[in-house]
């Protein structure tokens, strides 16, 4: 399948990757602002080296050999792929808000196109394996999602730089970036929330910089706590009346054990495989080869939950983007 590739910073790098290792994968081009970054890229992946490169958009849409195109960029890019006829796959979040979110679904309809967000987490063997031992907490009670990761760029911007990662006209945030994740597995589990209460850290150029969200479910709780500006041990339990279930690396599941209440520990989870993000690319070209034009996994109500919630607490935040 001719893939395209928009946008080439790291997390391109690592889904390269992960996808190079798919036998029905095929990096059919790069599409960067310029031929040299673009370049630089291929550079990095040499079994890619014969991909073109293009420089805009536009050519990515006119050329009748891309089959789909993943989608690391400006989330208007979705919108002109799906209507030139090609299958998109959305790095997270899909949208800036949900009006931009109910477009790119609407496009992709109207189209019969398969539009995707690329959440990998719920396409890990790990998840499936979670959901299966979500009996074993008993009734569910508590959910704590955590996420705090110092920003390799936040120096930068303590230093007087203004790197994208703490922009507003990039729909950005620690909570878009890193509070997603634990929320995204938050509400593939347990559904829309009755109630959202968001209290955070906003920054100079007024985005958020860390944050807690209070999600309310009647006979359960959850919070999310996500930071961009402080480190933490970013473990998330998952409480019930029997145990618990306690994950490290929420965005990954790189380990899941259940711990009972009389202390017995059972692991869970599968080893953790490097390429992680293969399994919602295989994910996503089986779906086209089926001509299944919404995921399963990653629905579209799922999405458009998930999109609700954050909405609403940047709202709460006073985290304004240009296109809400």
């Amino acid at each position: 399948m001719n893939f395209v590739i928009v946008g080439t910073n790291f997390i391109s790098d690592t889904l390269l990757a992960a996808a190079n290792t798919l036998n029905d994968f095929n990096l059919y081009g790069v599409c960067s602002r310029a031929v040299p970054s673009g370049e630089a890229f291929l550079t990095k992946h040499p079994q890619n080296a014969q991909a073109k490169i293009f420089t805009s958009i536009e050519q990515v849409c006119q050329d009748h050999n891309v089959d789909a195109v993943y989608i690391a960029a400006p989330k208007q890019y979705a919108v002109m792929c799906l209507e030139a006829g090609k299958h998109v796959l959305g790095e997270k979040p899909s949208a800036a808000n949900s009006k931009e979110l109910a477009s790119i679904i609407a496009t992709a309809k109207k189209h019969q196109r398969l539009y995707m967000e690329a959440m990998m987490t719920t396409h890990l063997p790990n998840f499936a394996l979670l959901q299966k031992a979500m009996v074993k907490i008993g009734t569910p009670r508590k959910y704590i999602g955590q996420y705090s990761q110092y920003s390799s760029r936040y120096d930068k911007y303590k230093n007087g730089e203004r790197p994208n990662t703490f922009l507003p006209e990039f729909a950005n945030g620690a909570l878009v970036d890193l509070g997603i994740y634990p929320l995204y597995l938050l509400i593939a589990l347990w559904g829309a929330p009755k109630s959202v209460s968001a209290s955070g850290v906003l920054l100079d150029t007024g985005v958020d910089g860390a944050g807690d969200v209070l999600l309310n479910y009647a006979d359960k709780q959850a919070v999310i706590s996500y930071s961009k500006i402080s480190q933490g041990d970013n473990i998330t339990e998952i409480q019930g009346e029997l145990g618990r279930i306690r994950i490290e690396a929420v965005s990954q599941l790189k380990k899941i054990e259940f711990i009972a209440n009389n202390g017995a520990v059972e692991v869970i989870s599968q080893p953790f495989d490097e390429h992680f993000m293969k399994y919602e690319v295989e994910h996503f070209m089986s779906l086209v080869k089926q001509n299944i034009l919404e995921s399963p996994v990653n629905t579209h109500i799922l999405a458009c939950n998930v999109m609700s919630v954050l909405d609403e607490a940047r709202k709460q935040l006073g985290v304004v983007y240009p296109n809400d």
